[in-house]
């Protein structure tokens, strides 16, 4: 069997994905990040959220910001919610609106990572958002507030684009936090 042909149409799927939505991305991206570093300057709380497989972009998203990768520079506060472990999506939803009507204040803003996040599940975490008057930027589905969404992919497209898109959220953060990147 030859792997190189899957993983060929896998790599040429995403990259279509990605240059055909590069527009909308920027844009949406743009502004989430503006909202973010307000969030961050004016002593808000940041969380990234994510349920099941999402759950790694929110990972990523967060050590990108805590971590500072691409720079030496001090840490950028966020709060992780992720549930990995439930055992279907609604429970883990269920969670995460819990955590964030527990901890959310109103000011306060959630990036959502969401693209296998059933309609229900995006429904209760807006719910848990307008509750708590927290501002919400949904990268992979549509719910409350700024929404980034991937029509006609697949999964793991969709996963990979709201991956790219997480790369690319904390480094327009850093860049508003902290001024150009150097080289």
């Amino acid at each position: 069997m030859n792997h190189y042909d899957q993983i060929a149409r896998h790599f040429e799927s995403h990259i279509g994905a990605l240059s055909l939505s590069v527009d909308i991305i920027a844009e949406v991206i743009g502004h989430a990040a503006d909202n973010a570093a307000e969030a961050i300057f004016t002593e808000q709380k940041l969380f990234s959220c994510g349920i099941g497989a999402d759950g790694a972009n929110a990972i990523l998203l967060s050590e990108l910001l805590q971590r500072g990768v691409f720079r030496e520079r001090p840490a950028l506060p966020v709060i992780e919610l992720v549930a990995r472990h439930s055992v279907n999506a609604s429970d883990g939803a269920s969670w995460v609106s819990h955590q964030l009507q527990s901890l959310g204040q109103p000011g306060d803003m959630a990036i959502i990572f969401a693209s296998g996040l059933p309609a229900s599940g995006v429904q209760e975490i807006s719910g848990a958002l307008a509750a708590r008057d927290i501002a919400g930027v949904w990268i992979g589905n549509s719910g409350k507030g700024i929404e980034l969404t991937f029509p006609e992919t697949s999964a793991a497209t969709a996963l990979a684009l709201s991956s790219a898109s997480a790369i690319a959220l904390a480094e327009l953060i850093d860049i508003t936090a902290f001024g150009p990147l150097e080289g």
